[in-house]
């Protein structure tokens, strides 16, 4: 089973939700553009969060299945409790967003931040040698 996925891929989550871009255009005069852009990168961010939430379920199921004869249950349900909390609380930070709250960007930015631990290359598990 190969998995490619990479944190790399989320790295535009981070400025979504910033409003640099919307401060910008209001600052030019374009309040109904950057209302149009606002909206806009919401919508990917929460397009990005399906797509991290898929990743992080594959990865997921490439640790069970490393697993086989060996399964540590109770790391399994801490990995998988922490990453649906993790992915809940960006989509809450994407609400936050649309509800004109500053506080979104750094809500999304601590939880990207979590989540990027489950993206790290997944170490080879040795297979033990059984004897006959």
């Amino acid at each position: 089973m190969t998995l490619n996925v990479s944190a790399d891929r989320f790295a535009p989550m981070r400025r979504l939700l910033s409003g640099q871009d919307e401060d910008y255009l209001i600052r030019q005069g374009f309040r109904r553009e950057a209302a149009r852009v606002r909206a806009h990168h919401r919508r990917l961010y929460f397009h990005f969060v399906d797509m991290l939430q898929k990743d992080f379920n594959r990865i997921h199921e490439a640790r069970k299945a490393c697993m086989v004869g060996d399964w540590d249950f109770e790391a399994l349900l801490k990995e998988k409790y922490t990453a649906v909390s993790c992915l809940w609380l960006m989509r809450t930070a994407g609400v936050m967003h649309w509800m004109r709250l500053p506080q979104a960007s750094q809500v999304a930015e601590a939880y990207v931040n979590r989540m990027e631990a489950y993206f790290a290359p997944l170490t080879p598990v040795p297979v033990r040698q059984q004897s006959l």
